[in-house]
């Protein structure tokens, strides 16, 4: 399998006498360890951004409770104030039948709608949209298998499904990185006045907004033009929430009485767009991560901490180790 090797740790070699000068491992001089208070750059730098990841999370709890508990408690007022108002109309049902009924129809996602009662969920159409977004980690959640039998060929298909997936992104990528490079290698010609930074920050504008209008903009107008019930930002949502593979599932197309006609090619079509735009998201990202300067996890390696500014002691065999598996990631 091609490995993507990043130019921000790639390491110069001098043709002139045959070594790799900047190899501090081969090199025979000393080089300095960055330390802030006797302890390495590096390791403030990661625990600054753990604790900064965390109070994110944090307050990101804080944030959808303060937005989104009211609502819910105002959704289950009236659903309650409904229940009640069925049964003072229907005196012959008693409310623990009810509750019953609820628990039955609400049973691991299948509709007790009326509609959808010759409406298999294991169409061809489901199963493709289901198989899609197992094998992607989407996983909507929509459907799943009830069968014990059904649960164990998922996790199998799954083990075998994730790395299929993973190559076949992958393999596609870095057919897609020639062209791409080759035209930052064009940009970088044209443009010799400007820093090559500023370039690859031109040709990174110009592959977003490639993504943008492919995988985010074209999309969501189609799903806002085909879902009757979706408005601009459900359907932004949905794209944004699928291509990132977070995947809630609480917006899935194709379930509307208009689409029954079509409704196995329109789920056909949500994988096809599922498995384009997670290509194009991957490209996007690997271009963007090829800048060192926007690649903020460099600064977190332990190698980014040796500077040749002064002498210390030579490098320990397991910092060469280190320093060389990170290069031929």
């Amino acid at each position: 399998m091609s490995v993507t090797k990043y130019e921000s740790i790639q390491p110069n070699t001098n043709v002139g006498n045959g070594e790799d000068q900047t190899s501090m491992c081969s090199s025979h001089r000393g080089y300095k360890i960055r330390r802030w208070m006797g302890i390495r750059r590096s390791t403030w730098l990661l625990s600054l951004y753990i604790v900064a990841y965390i109070t994110y999370l944090v307050g990101g709890c804080t944030l959808f409770t303060c937005l989104e508990q009211g609502v819910e408690e105002d959704i289950k007022t009236g659903i309650d104030l409904r229940k009640k108002e069925f049964i003072a109309r229907n005196p012959g049902v008693a409310k623990e039948d009810l509750e019953k009924l609820i628990d039955d129809i609400m049973y691991r996602g299948i509709s007790p709608r009326r509609r959808d009662f010759n409406n298999s969920n294991w169409s061809f159409g489901q199963s493709f949209l289901f198989t899609v977004t197992v094998v992607t980690t989407v996983g909507y959640g929509h459907i799943h298998p009830m069968t014990p039998t059904g649960k164990m060929i998922c996790i199998l298909y799954a083990v075998i499904g994730i790395p299929f997936t993973l190559i076949f992104l992958s393999a596609l990528v870095q057919r897609l990185l020639a062209p791409t490079f080759k035209l930052l290698s064009s940009f970088i010609r044209k443009l010799p006045h400007m820093d090559t930074f500023q370039v690859r920050l031109i040709h990174l504008a110009l592959m977003g907004s490639v993504f943008m209008v492919f995988s985010i903009i074209i999309p969501s107008t189609l799903f806002y033009l085909l879902e009757p019930d979706w408005t601009v930002l459900d359907a932004l949502y949905f794209v944004f929430i699928s291509l990132t593979t977070i995947g809630l599932g609480d917006y899935i197309p194709g379930d509307s009485p208009p689409h029954l006609p079509y409704r196995d090619l329109y789920k056909t079509s949500v994988g096809l767009f599922l498995l384009f735009g997670l290509v194009l998201t991957s490209l996007t990202l690997t271009v963007f991560y090829d800048i060192p300067q926007l690649n903020l996890g460099l600064h977190l390696h332990r190698h980014r901490d040796i500077s040749e500014d002064g002498y210390d002691d030579k490098l320990p065999q397991s910092e060469c180790q280190s320093m060389t598996s990170t290069q031929t990631q």
